[in-house]
């Protein structure tokens, strides 16, 4: 997994020193409801969720191993990786390696952004097969980019090459590359229309369906039948 140099650090349980000790107060935290403050032998310990401490029974009197206190702060880190990661989906639909990606550089421990994109993955809030099959549609509706292009910005974002793959066969099946091509030509030639050198404006043309995305052929098929379609217009053959 590649070093980011912009993660955060979060202490990690298992490198706190703690001691055995007894609950003598859970308090709600005035700043933040969703959250309570533990103290141990009167003094401050760490703050947890409070559906964490309902769950886990916490309340005064409750004595805690060294190694029962570690365990609590490693379920505080799953919920709050967890919590993390679904605000981020309430933005947008993220990729599996997206999701991973921003837990990672918010300091949360390997372990623990697995942990929770699992989570996600088995609840059906991340799939990387119908982002993919999503995205393709979109892009290729929306914005008309081709197959090269839509395969580079999904690589970008994590998916794996098979997946990638069975978006793109889906979308050659359903939708006419060629026509999608030769529409984008034809727009771009007539933005180019004060270009004098016509080889150049051809060459301008393929270059733009080229990094939209669509295969060489392709785009050279589509830059000819540009080419074509103006000068039937100027002797009025269309």
């Amino acid at each position: 997994m590649a070093f980011n140099s912009q993660r955060r650090e979060r202490p990690d349980p298992a490198d706190l020193d703690l001691a055995d000790g007894t609950i003598t107060r859970v308090a709600q935290q005035k700043k933040d409801l969703d959250r309570a403050s533990i103290y141990i032998d009167d003094a401050f310990a760490f703050g947890l969720a409070v559906d964490l401490v309902i769950e886990a029974g916490l309340r005064k009197g409750v004595v805690l191993t060294a190694q029962q206190q570690r365990d609590l702060l490693v379920r505080q880190e799953v919920f709050a990786a967890k919590a993390s990661a679904l605000a981020g989906l309430s933005q947008r639909a993220r990729t599996t390696d997206e999701v991973r990606q921003s837990l990672l550089r918010k300091g949360f421990t390997e372990a623990v952004v697995e942990d929770t994109v699992a989570a996600v993955e088995r609840i059906g809030l991340v799939d990387d097969e119908a982002y993919a099959k999503a995205f393709v549609r979109d892009r290729f509706n929306g914005r008309g980019y081709g197959p090269a292009r839509l395969r580079q910005d999904l690589m970008r974002k994590g998916v794996g090459r098979s997946v990638i793959d069975a978006a793109l066969d889906e979308l050659t099946e359903a939708e006419d590359l060629g026509e999608e091509a030769r529409a984008q030509a034809a727009k771009k030639w007539r933005s180019l229309a004060s270009e004098a050198d016509p080889r150049k404006r051809q060459k301008k043309t393929l270059d733009f369906l080229v990094r939209r995305g669509f295969g060489f052929d392709t785009a050279r098929a589509a830059v000819e039948a540009a080419a074509a379609g103006e000068a039937s217009d100027e002797w009025g053959l269309s």
